[in-house]
């Protein structure tokens, strides 16, 4: 998964992995799992950790024969080569799903979620990181777009 925070990536990572029988590793369910254990550190070396510790998840699942769909930002270009690197070495194929979410409707479901407390809230000082970072996913990535107009279970038939 690719997409800026409020974009539609868990819940469209859920859904496909419900669908397609396929293991789910959650990027912010790991963290949230690890730091009741023991406290996370906050920044760049707490993120390392946890997307250190997603990947070695994801290649355990791969290696056993099981298909994964992993729900994270992967901002940048090298975020998405490193899973990538995962993949191939257990002789998979990595596949970005890249959510297309305009600004308009991020901030609206932002908006709405401070109400409906959803999900966790985003820092502002994370979301504008990754705003910045954010390299769209070309063509040779082997990139699907889903934006949010279309219909999710059309787009899951098709991944199929």
């Amino acid at each position: 998964m690719c997409g800026l925070a409020f974009s539609g990536k868990s819940t469209l990572a859920r859904k496909i992995a419900e669908h397609t029988d396929n293991k789910l590793v959650a990027f912010d369910k790991l963290w949230v799992e690890q730091d009741k254990e023991k406290p996370v550190p906050k920044g760049a070396e707490g993120w390392r950790y946890i997307r250190d510790l997603a990947q070695k998840n994801v290649l355990d699942y791969l290696q056993a024969g099981k298909s994964v769909v992993y729900d994270d930002n992967n901002p940048r270009k090298e975020h998405r080569e490193e899973l990538r690197v995962v993949a191939k070495k257990a002789g998979a194929e990595a596949v970005v799903i890249y959510l297309d979410t305009s600004l308009d409707v991020i901030r609206a479901r932002e908006e709405a979620n401070r109400s409906s407390q959803d999900r966790h809230d985003v820092e502002p000082e994370n979301f504008e990181k990754v705003m910045k970072d954010l390299e769209v996913p070309t063509i040779d990535e082997n990139t699907i777009v889903f934006r949010p107009e279309m219909n999710i279970n059309d787009f899951i038939k098709k991944l199929s």
